[in-house]
């Protein structure tokens, strides 16, 4: 990126397109009281604080097609809007029903557009605390860099400035694959030694939310096939240009059609690895007693649908490459409707609908939805 940052800097910003939305639901009354102590029992508007941990994606970088990291509408921890719809801003509307959720609002969204912290140094703390609040996620944010490690310590210094904080559901969504395998297309991460590194990590972190935190639904997040980011890239012609002059993503910018299988493949491992520690977790806290945590592994952009589906509409128009406001808004609802549909998953759908970055369907729960816990 800090190639990428020097050569935008010289240009002019492109114009931003925003995303289409609009809230489609009906929020239903007499949603039942939070849940003391069982997570397979939470509905949306129980989650009082959401958190995020993650890379250039969740931070949010070049969303509005500009050198600003738009924190305000990422994903899963900006603020959103109706006509920008986030994870917490669907949550917020079912919080703010609730007599707990107007005494307690939802807390922890980032809500302000901001420039990446101490660039020359990135992804080392880029953190913005008086906006960023616990959008822990930083512009070239890696696992291999230390970035998952250096967010845990801006959770421990700054989630006790929360009130009640333990008593207090929390939702904590983890995206920090693509800086990590986006330069693995030379050997599979299976024998490289870059699988087995992540992997410990990734543990490592949600060894330390399980022994130091209470009440949380964690998402883990697969990731798709970069290859189609690359695809994106190689058909318009201005995004070809630019990325023969800048490397944001190792292969995704130089490598070539074998490579770009091989770091797909590499992908699926990261994805089956993080799988994995979801069933691994969830039977650890099961042989604890701990019915709190639950730690949930979200397959939906890694099926191939969501990688094929994408266009340049879908890419910055600044740098061809990270997730424009209207990608943003489709990532957010692929999670939501993951959470909520507790129901039919068969064949790789979210209850009967294939997932989707295109004319996104925002599912809608009901008074009893629960938050999607398998094998809860």
């Amino acid at each position: 990126m800090m190639a990428f940052l020097v050569v935008s800097a010289l240009s002019l910003a492109a114009p931003h397109h925003a995303a289409q939305g609009g809230f489609p639901c009906t929020v239903p009354p007499n949603i039942p009281a939070e849940p003391a102590s069982n997570a397979s029992n939470l509905h949306p508007a129980h989650i009082s604080i959401v958190m995020a941990y993650g890379d250039s994606i969740t931070a949010a970088f070049s969303a509005r097609s500009t050198l600003f990291e738009a924190r305000d509408i990422s994903w899963s921890i900006g603020t959103g809007s109706a006509d920008q719809l986030t994870v917490p801003y669907l949550l917020g509307q079912y919080r703010q029903s609730t007599a707990a959720g107007k005494a307690v609002p939802l807390a922890g969204m980032s809500n302000k557009a901001v420039m990446p912290a101490d660039i020359e140094h990135l992804p080392h703390d880029d953190y913005h605390p008086k906006t960023d609040l616990l959008n822990f996620a930083e512009s070239e944010g890696a696992v291999h860099r230390g970035s998952l490690k250096e967010q845990w310590g801006f959770t421990l210094q700054h989630t006790p400035e929360y009130p009640n904080f333990d008593t207090r559901w929390k939702m904590m969504t983890v995206w920090m694959t693509a800086n990590d395998v986006c330069g693995e297309c030379k050997a599979s991460s299976a024998t490289d030694g870059m699988l087995v590194e992540w992997s410990s990590q990734m543990d490592q972190f949600l060894f330390n939310v399980t022994s130091t935190m209470k009440k949380v639904y964690v998402n883990l997040i697969g990731t798709f096939g970069l290859s189609d980011v690359a695809r994106v890239q190689r058909a318009n012609l201005e995004c070809a240009i630019e990325h023969k002059i800048i490397d944001e993503c190792g292969c995704v910018d130089k490598g070539n059609q074998s490579e770009l299988e091989l770091m797909d493949r590499n992908i699926l491992l990261f994805n089956a690895a993080l799988a994995n520690m979801s069933k691994t977790w969830h039977a650890k806290l099961k042989a604890a007693g701990r019915d709190d945590i639950a730690i949930v592994y979200h397959d939906y952009m890694a099926g191939g649908e969501i990688g094929a589906e994408l266009d340049r509409a879908d890419l910055s128009l600044l740098d061809c490459f990270h997730p424009s406001a209207q990608a943003h808004q489709a990532l957010a609802v692929g999670l939501w409707d993951s959470m909520i549909c507790d129901g039919n998953r068969a064949n790789g759908t979210i209850c009967g609908n294939k997932p989707t970055i295109k004319n996104t369907i925002v599912e809608c729960p009901t008074a009893t939805t629960t938050l999607w816990v398998p094998n809860a």
